[in-house]
C-alpha cells in the first residue's frame, strides 16, 4: 500500500511539474510576442533622424527607392515607365536642416532632374549611360550638401 501511495505521489508530482512548466512556456511565449508586437511598433514609429523626417529626407529616401528598382528593371533590358512626378518636389521640400540647401542645392536639383527627365525618354542603347548620369547627379550633389549617403549612391551604378 505505501508503494502504491509513493508512486501516485510521484506521478501527481510529475503532472503537476508538467503543467506548471507548460503554463510558464505558454506564459514567456505570450510575452515575448508581446514585446515582439511592441519593439515592432517603435521601430516603426522612430524616424531614422533623430530631429525626425523631414520632407526632403523622405523624398530622397523614396527617389533612392526608385533608382535601386529602375537598376533591376535596366539591368534586364527594361525600359522605365511613368515619370515620378513627385520628384519634381525636390525643389519645395523641406529640409531636416536649413543649413543643408546652399545655394548650389538649385543647380544640383536641376541636374538631377534633367538627368532623369533624359532616363525617362532613352532609347533601349542609352538606359545605362543616362542611368548613370542620374546617379551621379545625385553623387555630385550629396559630396557638397549631405555625404552621409555617398556610399549607397555611389552602389546604385551599374
Amino acid at each position: 500500500m505505501v508503494l502504491f501511495l509513493k508512486n501516485k505521489i510521484v506521478v501527481v508530482a510529475v503532472l503537476l511539474a508538467t503543467v506548471l512548466l507548460l503554463a510558464q512556456c505558454s506564459n514567456n511565449e505570450k510575452q515575448a510576442g508581446e514585446k515582439a508586437v511592441t519593439a515592432e511598433a517603435s521601430c516603426e514609429k522612430k524616424p531614422l533622424n533623430p530631429n525626425g523626417d523631414s520632407e526632403l529626407a523622405l523624398l530622397m529616401r523614396n527617389m533612392m527607392s526608385s533608382s535601386q528598382s529602375l537598376k533591376e528593371k535596366i539591368k534586364q533590358g527594361n525600359l522605365p515607365e511613368t515619370f515620378p512626378e513627385e520628384f519634381l518636389k525636390i525643389h519645395t521640400a523641406l529640409p531636416t536642416d536649413s543649413e543643408t540647401k546652399k545655394e548650389s542645392f538649385e543647380g544640383f536639383a536641376n541636374s538631377y532632374i534633367s538627368n532623369l527627365q533624359a532616363l525617362y525618354h532613352s532609347p533601349k542603347e542609352d538606359l545605362s549611360k543616362n542611368y548613370n548620369a542620374v546617379i551621379s547627379a545625385c553623387a555630385s550633389c550629396h559630396s557638397e550638401h549631405c555625404p552621409g549617403p555617398l556610399g549607397a549612391i555611389n552602389k546604385l551604378k551599374i
